[in-house]
């Protein structure tokens, strides 16, 4: 009899053990949640979703939130990698087609009046960044430049063409003129380009090799874009350097190998430059010209006047009620007696615009350019 007494007296003692143990870890688990402890189940993962924390229960009692997955980081598409190719012989970038010249101007005074204009950035001003002001044209300003242009009858034609037709001694039709953009921002494509397709116009656009494909700049598919679009890819140098202060392997290197990689991402060799903060002398000249294929090179000058000056004004000339002669207007550029040459072919001119030239100073400008 006492040994029946004794099992079951363990058999409770084990069932109140038990019980013991299960109100222990409901209040601990109760402890946690309500104190911040480390008691709280774990989450699950979730590959390639990250699981936001869960804050404590308010000390309003109102339940905490449910946990909202945020989204892996975008994958950003690795940018096309070339080799650096120092080098402008065609057999260096074999997939690449090479300039094939039209006829030769060596023995001619042939000479030609088509006005270069010469742009940056073609951007709203809260987009360009640290960019200086004088180089930004917004595209409002753009377009309405282009306009008046277009109204006045003028087409364009790009830098390549333009030498070919000095090489050939083939004048084009009259109130042809060229644009160019500098420095290769990718605004050229995602603003410049749509504006110049709507006026059915091309352009020549200056790269620098080595910011092909960085961000803010025009990238490889977009200067595929461009080709097709019948625009023309020139050279910038390779790190956007003054060529007048360098000189032997550093201003073959900037040169050359700037071709060489407009060459690799387009799939054209080409066959114009513009020098860099217009630094040009004639070493610089002679290391242009030494790059096989490319046949033109432009400067920064002469510079159009952002807009007429109070002094330019006769109301604004003289003071009321006075006798003296209003002060005369200032020509609108300074007049060379031709544009493009076989001499000055290195160093040809451009007419800087501004997001504040007048359109129809513009106009007016490209006119008295065509008639030098």
């Amino acid at each position: 009899m006492s040994r029946r007494r004794d099992r079951r007296g363990r058999r409770l003692g084990a069932v109140a053990a038990g019980s013991c143990i299960a109100v222990a870890l409901v209040a601990g688990g109760w402890f946690a949640a309500h104190s911040g402890g480390s008691m709280a189940s774990p989450v699950p993962s979730i590959p390639g979703v990250a699981i936001a924390t869960v804050p404590s229960t308010s000390p309003s009692g109102s339940p905490s939130p449910t946990p909202a997955p945020t989204a892996a980081p975008a994958t950003v598409a690795p940018t096309p990698s070339f080799p650096i190719v120092d080098s402008c012989d065609p057999s260096s970038v074999p997939s690449a087609k090479p300039v094939a010249g039209t006829g030769s101007g060596k023995a001619s005074t042939f000479a030609l009046h088509v006005p270069i204009i010469e742009y940056h950035r073609i951007v709203p001003t809260a987009e360009a960044g640290n960019s200086l002001p004088g180089l930004v044209a917004s595209p409002t300003a753009f377009s309405a430049q282009l306009d008046a242009l277009k109204a006045a009858g003028w087409h364009t034609i790009t830098m390549a063409t333009l030498a070919n037709d000095l090489d050939a001694h083939k004048t084009p039709p009259a109130r042809t003129f060229v644009i160019t953009l500098d420095d290769g921002w990718d605004d050229g494509y995602t603003y410049a380009l749509p504006i110049l397709e709507r006026h059915g116009f091309v352009a020549t656009f200056f790269v620098i090799g080595s910011r092909i494909d960085r961000q803010g700049f025009l990238t490889s598919d977009h200067l595929q874009a461009l080709v097709a679009a019948g625009d023309e890819i020139g050279d910038h140098t390779m790190d956007h350097v003054s060529l007048s202060q360098k000189s032997g392997a550093t201003l073959t290197y900037e040169i050359d190998a700037a071709a060489a990689r407009i060459a690799q991402v387009t799939g054209y060799w080409p066959e114009s430059l513009a020098y860099p903060y217009g630094g040009v002398n004639a070493r610089a000249e002679a290391g242009v010209a030494a790059c096989q294929g490319l046949r033109i090179a432009v400067i920064e000058e002469p510079t159009a006047p952002e807009k007429p000056a109070a002094s330019q004004s006769p109301a604004a000339s003289r003071a009321p009620g006075s006798t003296a002669k209003p002060t005369a207007r200032a020509p609108l550029v300074s007049v060379p007696t031709a544009l493009e040459t076989w001499t000055n072919r290195w160093a040809v001119p451009r007419v800087r615009v501004w997001t504040t030239t007048v359109p129809a100073r513009l106009v007016a400008e490209l006119a008295l350019l065509e008639r030098a």
